[in-house]
């Protein structure tokens, strides 16, 4: 079933922001200023994590999370136009929340509760995994639940969100390395508005019957055997 720019989402559009679909040039200002502040968020993210990393250089788990949360928005500047995204109030305040939320994580010395020797690498190996997710994902990449297309190769075989199970693993392994009561308490809610942020985008890609063949054939969203 192909979706045409007229089907909705159940929700997705509504009062004020239905009504501002109806006009091209407001819908690219929209367009334009959400990747605007995409990009004003990633400059502050990255000064803050060179600051760091000019006071102390060894600071490897600092210098990745700086690559990956720079990969996301330079994805996203990059992104082709959605077929159908949900403009709900509701889904953009939690999805912003989710993919920009790491500019609130604090760069300070925490407990280490793993050593950065071993938390590092691991910490690179999530990094290509979000490099491999959005190298098969391609220009169809979204911070807000969107249709650009179906993907269902390279990284999508083994998970169907291979991108977040990245950024998972990267803010775990991060957190251990520079544990803090704070950063946990900001993680904790970046991933709980991530998963409903996943589940929103199921809904929109599941009104496509390549889509829902794909979720038959690969079961699990982030975590083989787990979820």
């Amino acid at each position: 079933m192909a979706i045409s720019k007229s089907d909705t989402l159940p929700g997705a559009e509504s009062g004020f922001w239905s009504g501002l679909r109806t006009s091209e040039i407001i819908t690219d200002l929209r367009e334009g200023l959400f990747r605007f502040i995409a990009l004003a968020v990633a400059a502050i993210f990255v000064y803050r994590g060179a600051y760091h990393l000019v006071i102390d250089p060894g600071r490897l788990n600092v210098l990745l999370l700086m690559i990956s949360d720079a990969l996301t928005f330079t994805w996203l500047l990059l992104a082709r136009r959605p077929i159908v995204r949900d403009w709900s109030p509701f889904t953009v305040f939690i999805s912003l929340t989710a993919g920009f939320g790491s500019g609130f994580i604090s760069l300070q010395d925490g407990v280490a509760v793993i050593p950065l020797y071993i938390a590092a690498p691991l910490q690179f190996l999530a990094l290509w995994l979000v490099i491999w997710g959005k190298m098969s994902l391609g220009r169809s990449f979204a911070i807000l639940p969107a249709n650009r297309g179906v993907v269902t190769s390279g990284a999508y075989r083994f998970v169907r969100h291979p991108i977040y199970a990245g950024y998972l693993a990267g803010h775990i392994l991060f957190l251990l390395s520079s544990f803090s009561l704070y950063n946990f308490a900001v993680y904790a809610i970046i991933t709980l508005f991530q998963i409903h942020r996943i589940l929103r985008e199921e809904r929109i890609l599941a009104l496509t019957e390549e889509y829902c063949d794909y979720l038959g054939r690969v079961r699990y969203r982030l975590c083989p055997g787990i979820f």
